[in-house]
């Protein structure tokens, strides 16, 4: 656009800078053409909301219009302040996905500040640090807190609002980059009963994490991802404080996805954590797995190793030894630590097609396996034209999956998909996520995928995929509410966001 035309456009009747408008709003986005978005329908549910659901929504949709009128809304604002305390996070989550910009920090601390749980995210233009101070004063009994993406925020603000909160049970952090020992410290002193910690993308440090490990026994879940400081090394001074023979009985995940440790620390730290469910190790300095025949996981449901150095066969002989696995991922095998000469460089990837054949007749005896992710082995296929490893993997193994990733797999192709029609056996396959982005696949592929009757998600961004193809599979899934079609060179851009329309005004046609 022209400097004129983009000059012209801006005269007329302005809000002032800054001012909150309803173009502010999410919801008016998503009807914005564009190449990079999914395309998404809302399906009836197929039995009647709840009533607090259907008023809950009314409010919401007319929140703006309440608003405006003053003596209506204080009428509706004493109504609001009588509603339990259990339907007020419902409410606030509604508000916030339809107007965040209306919801100053006055509305949040008196409307929304009740409830066993309170979640702010760094996107309401309202939430300031005096909002998260006045969380306190409001809630002090609030069981359930997440905090996201406060960046700006010091740790003794945080240090403040936790030495007066007794009764946390889930605390996350994510994203609130400031957080480390001052406020870790008055976690551990005041939230004995604390089973959920998230501080992943924080300045927390292995050593300022100790005090909280030692006075919550009873951890279940555990998240620590992308902390650089998380190596070998202050991973030591974390055990160095803990008794002799202590462990976490009670963790059941653990996320260490994007930090500096290696197999040498990670050993120790598995040894303390004897009933661990689900464990994300992804994109870390891993070469080998951890030595888990001297303490045996049998009851592991997710492994995500991803970008990682393990060899393929060292892993395949872990995931032996997981019979009750249900998540599995490893994409992206040999890259280091996601980095993009890495994920380009094929020679560097270790997943080959014999190690899939392997990795198949392994997984292929598994009773509950739900989710697999190959996100990024571009290496597979390449040894052979038929990409026969590939096809073997989906027909015994990818289709029995509700969630399948091949995305980034260059040669899988549309006949590749063929097992995902029925056996023998006539099973359907319960996919419900496939994510097909940047393959070789064309509109031959809509007739298996069409197959699967469960299908609610469908990623297939930059392949050849053209309109004939997708309107085969969206006759046949009737369940699909997700579509991923950006960079399909084969459809018009503005048609990519709004693609069920597109299929919807051609059945309208036809008939």
């Amino acid at each position: 656009m022209s400097e004129r035309k983009l000059k012209k456009s801006r005269t007329g009747g302005l809000p002032s800078f800054g001012a909150p408008s309803e173009l502010d709003n999410i919801s008016n986005f998503h009807q914005d053409p564009s190449s990079s978005a999914s395309s998404t329908r809302v399906i009836g549910p197929t039995t009647p909301p709840a009533l607090t659901t259907i008023c809950a929504r009314v409010f919401v949709t007319n929140f703006l219009e309440l608003r405006k009128n003053e003596a209506l809304w204080h009428r509706v604002s004493q109504s609001l302040a009588a509603l339990p305390d259990i339907l007020i996070p419902k409410v606030f989550a509604m508000l916030q996905n339809t107007y965040p910009t209306y919801l100053s920090h006055e509305v949040i601390v008196t409307y929304f500040f009740r409830g066993p749980s309170v979640t702010l995210l760094k996107d309401l233009p309202g939430v300031k640090k005096r909002t998260i101070l006045d969380i306190a004063r409001f809630n002090p009994g609030v069981r359930q807190l997440e905090l996201t993406g406060f960046d700006d925020i010091p740790d003794s603000a945080f240090a403040q609002l936790f030495r007066n909160l007794t009764h946390l049970q889930s605390l996350v952090l994510r994203g609130c980059t400031k957080v480390t020992g001052e406020s870790m410290q008055a976690v551990a002193q005041n939230s004995k009963s604390l089973r959920i910690l998230n501080v992943s993308f924080t300045s927390v440090t292995p050593a300022s994490l100790a005090p909280i490990v030692r006075a919550c026994p009873h951890l279940e879940v555990l998240k620590v991802a992308g902390i650089q400081n998380w190596t070998d090394t202050t991973l030591l001074k974390l055990l160095a404080d803990l008794p002799d023979e202590f462990q976490l009985p009670d963790l059941r995940t653990l996320k260490l996805r994007q930090t500096s440790i290696s197999e040498a620390s990670l050993t120790s730290i598995l040894k303390l954590c004897p009933a661990l469910r689900r464990l994300d190790i992804s994109f870390t300095l891993l070469r080998h797995p951890p030595q888990i025949l001297d303490f045996p996981m049998p009851s592991l449901e997710k492994l995500c190793v991803t970008s990682t150095s393990i060899l393929p066969n060292d892993l395949i002989d872990v995931i032996r030894l997981l019979p009750g696995l249900r998540a599995l991922a490893i994409g992206a095998m040999g890259a280091n630590r996601g980095s993009r000469a890495s994920i380009g460089n094929t020679s560097a990837m270790t997943m080959t097609d014999a190690a899939l054949v392997t990795l198949t007749s392994v997984l292929e005896q598994f009773q509950h396996i739900e989710d697999i992710s190959l996100v990024g082995n571009t290496k597979l296929g390449l040894a052979s034209k038929d990409s026969s490893a590939i096809s073997i993997f989906i027909k015994k193994v990818g289709r029995k999956c509700k969630r399948l990733n091949l995305a980034g797999i260059h040669a899988v192709r549309s006949s590749d998909l063929a097992g995902l029609s029925d056996t023998e056996a006539d099973i359907v396959s319960p996919l419900e996520t496939l994510i097909l982005n940047n393959t070789s696949i064309d509109d031959e592929a809509s007739l298996y995928i069409a197959t699967c009757p469960t299908l609610s998600t469908l990623a297939i961004a930059g392949t050849k995929m053209s309109n004939e193809g997708i309107f085969t599979i969206i006759d046949s899934c009737q369940k699909l509410v997700n579509l991923d079609l950006t960079s399909c060179r084969s459809i018009r851009v503005v048609d990519r966001r709004r693609f069920f329309e597109v299929c919807a005004m051609r059945f309208e046609n036809s008939s």
